[in-house]
């Protein structure tokens, strides 16, 4: 596995984007890197996780890790493909997928792994083979630049409160990240919650829009939680806008919103949308 948490230097030659949880929504995220002249020869795109699963691409969205320009996270989705082939890792070879789905992960949207199993030989394509290796290393947090620039990227969330959703929120800070990335080591109860918590997403104690600072943490990308909207909250932007739920609008039932794909520009503080629904995208602000 991967060291849990990596650095890397401000983008001092281009733009650094972040792109909501994709969940095979390749063709999406083509339409927006294309509205927002993405430039890979300086610009950067970072990934909160959720590469997989849902959407009809899933594989193609593993190989963008392949990009020199291209970071992600490890996503709930990631763990659970990782936990399913758990057994195929150690001894080379799976007799049947369905047997294995001991934790849920075809009925949660894997189900796409079984067009490149291979029955007769008990095992998957080298391609996937080689994909699913590369979800194995991927971190659970980046940090991105120093100072006033600094800005760090998960998939689920940093808030400190237990997950009934009833207690004052708090969230963990820069100090805390980086005394972790010192130890090469996150306690186990936070790193679950770095790819599972939604007690910030969902509680009903934050005000989405007073609480957009955190003293302490430098804004903190994540997904995991896909309304049709971007919300922040304690230095938390959520960027998940539920990219396959526009294939299946009746996934999620929100009147007179639009679920898609959301490309977030960073030094813009901007955002481009780009839905199944509908051919044109859509820009906006943050604030």
């Amino acid at each position: 596995m991967a060291a849990p948490i990596c650095y890397l230097p401000a983008n001092s030659q281009g733009k650094d984007y972040i792109v909501g949880d994709l969940h095979g929504c390749f063709s999406l995220l083509e339409r927006l890197l294309n509205a927002a002249h993405f430039d890979e020869s300086k610009d950067r795109l970072f990934s909160v996780g959720d590469l997989i699963d849902r959407g009809p691409e899933s594989l193609r969205c593993i190989q963008l890790l392949d990009e020199a320009w291209f970071y992600a996270v490890r996503g709930n989705h990631e763990l659970m493909m990782a936990e399913f082939f758990d057994t195929y890792l150690l001894q080379g070879s799976i007799a049947d997928l369905s047997s294995a789905d001991e934790n849920g992960f075809l009925e949660y949207g894997g189900d796409w792994v079984k067009r490149y199993f291979l029955a007769d030989e008990q095992c998957m394509t080298a391609e996937f083979d080689r994909c699913l290796n590369m979800t194995l290393h991927l971190p659970l947090i980046y940090v991105v630049g120093e100072g006033k620039q600094r800005f760090h990227i998960i998939h689920a969330e940093l808030a400190k409160s237990n997950q009934d959703y009833s207690n004052d929120m708090t969230v963990w800070q820069d100090s805390d990240i980086d005394a972790w990335y010192t130890a090469q080591s996150i306690p186990e109860e936070i790193e679950s919650n770095l790819c599972w918590g939604r007690a910030l997403m969902l509680s009903h104690l934050v005000d989405f829009e007073s609480t957009a600072i955190h003293p302490g943490l430098s804004p903190t990308f994540c997904g995991h939680t896909p309304r049709p909207k971007l919300r922040r909250a304690l230095s938390h932007v959520c960027i998940d806008t539920g990219a396959f739920v526009s294939l299946k609008p009746a996934f999620f039932r929100v009147s007179g919103e639009e679920f898609g794909l959301t490309l977030f520009d960073v030094s813009a503080s901007s955002w481009v949308f780009a839905s199944y629904l509908r051919d044109e995208v859509v820009w906006g602000t943050l604030f």
